[in-house]
C-alpha cells in the first residue's frame, strides 16, 4: 500500500450524491484523461474527511466506472510484447494507481466499521471482499505485463483473511457484480480466486490463457474451500495447494494431512470434478457449446487448458528440475517468422516457391563469369533486408531450455509463447524454441525461458489447403522437425497461426512441388505460430 502524500486536489464531491452527479457529467471522449481524473479524485478522496457510510458509497459507485475505464485501457498493456512503449507503459501505471486507490479507499471503510460494529460494522464482509478484490487486482495486474509484485501484497491478502476468518465473516455472502457468480461472492471465495490465479503460472500464459483462467474461476471459485485442516474423507497422501497465512508466497503444492496452526488448504476437491468432466467430453467429441465453459474458450486449444490448470489446481505439480549453469556465455535470438526463415537456411529470403523472381543484372553476371551467384553478391542482397541477431546473456540451462536476461540495447519487444530461432553462442546452427515463460525484474532487467523444440528445422513453405480458408493464393515460411523415435516424438510442423487448426488441410512445398495434408494434432498453439502433426 503506498505511503505517498496523495495529491491535494478539490474533491469534486462530499457525499454519495455529489459522487454520482459527478460520474454522470465525466467526459469519456478521452479514455487517458477521465482515468487520471478519477484518479486525483480519489486521491483527494483519500485526503478528505468523508463521513465513512458517505465514503463507502462513493466507492461503490466509483468501481464501476474504474471497472469500465480499465477494460478500455486494457488493450494497451495486456498481450503486448514488453518492455511496453512509453505511452503504454503510462496507461499502465495509471490503471495500477486506480487499484491501489481503491484499495485504500475501503481500507478506511474498513477502519471505520471496526470502531462502529453497530453502524459500518453491519457492512464489514462486504468492505473486506472489496479489499481483497483490490489487492488480487493488483497482483494480476502486475502478472499480465509480466512484472514482479511487492511480495507486501501477499501479507496484506492473508492477514486481511485472517482476520475475517476470526471474526467470523469470511463466508458471509455479499453482493458483487463485477466479480461473483449472480452477483454474489464472499471474502473466502475472492481469497481463494486470488490465490488460485496466482497459482496458475501467469508468467507461462498468453492473454487468451489468463481470460480463461480467470474466467473459469469466475464461474467456479464457489466450488473451493479454504480449510483449516485437511478434508475429511481425504487421508491419503496426496498434493493439495497450501498457504501459510504467516509468509509473503502464495499456495505451494504440500502433502495433505496435519496443517500447521497458520495453514490453509485449498480444498479444490468439486473444483477437480468440474474440469475433469469437461475434459472428459471433449476426449469424447463433446462440442463446446454444451460443457458450460466460459466464451474465452473458443480461442484455446481448450483441452490441453484445462488439463494444465488441473495439474495446477488439483494435483499438486511437481517441483521442476534444478537449472545448471550455462554452456556458453550467451545465446543469439531471432524473432519473426521471415526472419528465423532467413537464419535457419543461412542466409536465404524466403521467395515464393512457385514462382521464378527476376535475377538482377549482378546475378545474371556472375551466372555468366563464374557459372553461379557469388556469396559477395548474396551478402549485399541480404543486407537489404536488415535482419539481425540479438546477443542474450544466458543465465542457466534446464532439460531443452535455457534462460537468458535481455540486453539493454535490444529493439525489438519481446512475448510470452512466440517463436524464436535460438543458436548457443556466436556460430552454430539455430534451433527452434518457445519463449515459455518471462519476467520483468523490480529493477527492469526482462528475463525470459526459452524451450527448445527437438531437432534441426527444415525450412518449408505453406499455405492453406483449403480454398475457403486461405486468405491468398500466397505461401510463408514455415518448418519441419524430424521425428524422434527413440524419444517417441513425431514429425511435426511449425506454421504461422492459425493455419494449425484440426482438420484442415495445409499445403506443403517441398523438393519442387506442393503436398496436401491435413493437420491432424496440434500439440502448441502459440501466440504467433502452430506446432502439429499431420497426416
Amino acid at each position: 500500500m503506498s505511503s505517498a502524500t496523495p495529491t491535494r486536489a478539490p474533491l469534486p464531491f462530499s457525499d454519495g450524491r455529489g459522487c454520482k452527479e459527478w460520474l454522470n457529467v465525466l467526459p469519456l471522449t478521452n479514455i487517458p484523461q477521465a482515468q487520471q481524473t478519477v484518479l486525483e479524485a480519489m486521491q483527494g478522496m483519500r485526503a478528505a474527511d468523508l463521513n465513512p457510510l458517505e465514503r463507502l458509497k462513493c466507492l461503490e459507485m466509483l468501481r464501476d466506472k474504474i471497472a469500465f475505464l480499465q477494460g478500455e485501457q486494457r488493450a494497451r498493456y495486456f498481450g503486448k510484447t514488453i518492455p511496453l512503449s512509453p505511452n503504454d507503459s503510462n496507461a499502465w501505471n495509471t490503471g495500477r494507481a486506480l487499484l491501489e486507490e481503491m484499495e485504500n479507499g475501503y481500507r478506511q471503510c474498513l477502519t471505520a466499521a471496526e470502531s462502529d460494529p453497530g453502524g459500518m460494522g453491519k457492512h464489514s464482509a462486504l468492505i473486506a471482499q472489496r479489499v481483497m478484490r483490490y489487492i488480487g487486482g493488483q497482483m494480476l495486474f502486475h502478472a499480465i505485463v509480466f512484472k514482479r509484485f511487492d511480495p507486501a501484497l501477499w501479507q496484506r491478502l492473508h492477514q486481511l483473511y485472517a482476520d475475517c476468518e476470526a471474526r467470523g465473516t469470511a463466508l458471509e455472502p455479499v453482493k458483487d457484480s463485477l466479480e461473483g457468480e449472480e452477483g454474489v461472492t464472499s471474502v473466502a471465495q475472492s481469497y481463494a480466486q486470488s490465490v488460485l490465479i496466482q497459482a496458475a503460472f501467469l508468467s507461462e500464459m498468453s492473454a487468451p490463457q489468463v481470460d480463461f483462467a480467470e474466467a473459469l474461476l469466475r464461474l467456479w471459485a464457489r466450488k473451493v474451500q479454504v480449510l483449516a485442516q485437511s478434508p475429511e474423507g481425504n487421508p491419503a497422501p496426496v498434493d493439495a495447494l497450501v498457504v501459510d497465512l504467516t509468509k509473503s508466497i502464495g499456495a505451494r503444492p504440500q502433502l495433505r494431512g496435519s496443517l500447521l496452526a497458520t495453514q490453509r488448504v485449498l480444498d479444490t476437491d468439486a473444483l477437480s470434478k468440474s474440469i475433469r468432466r469437461r475434459i472428459h467430453g471433449l476426449q469424447n467429441g463433446e462440442d463446446l457449446a454444451t460443457l458450460g465453459l466460459p466464451a474465452q474458450a473458443s480461442s484455446l486449444d481448450v483441452q490441453g487448458e484445462l488439463l494444465r490448470l488441473h495439474k495446477l489446481w488439483c494435483e499438486g505439480a511437481p517441483p521442476r528440475p534444478a537449472a545448471k549453469a550455462a554452456s556458453q556465455p550467451n545465446v543469439g535470438l531471432v524473432f519473426g517468422m521471415s526472419e528465423i526463415y532467413f537464419f535457419v537456411t543461412g542466409g536465404k529470403a524466403f521467395e515464393q516457391p512457385d514462382k521464378k523472381r527476376e535475377l538482377t543484372s549482378q546475378e545474371k553476371q556472375d551466372i555468366e563469369v563464374f557459372g553461379r551467384v557469388r556469396e559477395q553478391t548474396q551478402s549485399k542482397m541480404v543486407a537489404e533486408f536488415n535482419y539481425t541477431v540479438e546477443n542474450w546473456a544466458a543465465i542457466d540451462e534446464g532439460l531443452g531450455s535455457v534462460r537468458a536476461q535481455r540486453p539493454s540495447t535490444a529493439s525489438r519487444g519481446v512475448g510470452i509463447r512466440r517463436l524464436v530461432a535460438l543458436r548457443m553462442g556466436d556460430t552454430g546452427p539455430f534451433f527452434l524454441a518457445m519463449v515459455n515463460e518471462l519476467t520483468q525484474e523490480t529493477d527492469g532487467k526482462i528475463v525470459a525461458s526459452l524451450s527448445l523444440f527437438p531437432g534441426r528445422p527444415e525450412a518449408i513453405a505453406v499455405r492453406a489447403g483449403d480454398l475457403r480458408n486461405r486468405a491468398s493464393a500466397q505461401w510463408v515460411p514455415g518448418f519441419r522437425l524430424p521425428a524422434l523415435e527413440k524419444a517417441q516424438i513425431p514429425a511435426t510442423i511449425i506454421v504461422p497461426s492459425p493455419h494449425g487448426t484440426r482438420g484442415r488441410g495445409i499445403e506443403v512445398w517441398t523438393d519442387g512441388a506442393s503436398k496436401e495434408s491435413t493437420i491432424e494434432d496440434l500439440l502448441i498453439r502459440g501466440t504467433d505460430f502452430d506446432r502439429a502433426t499431420t497426416f
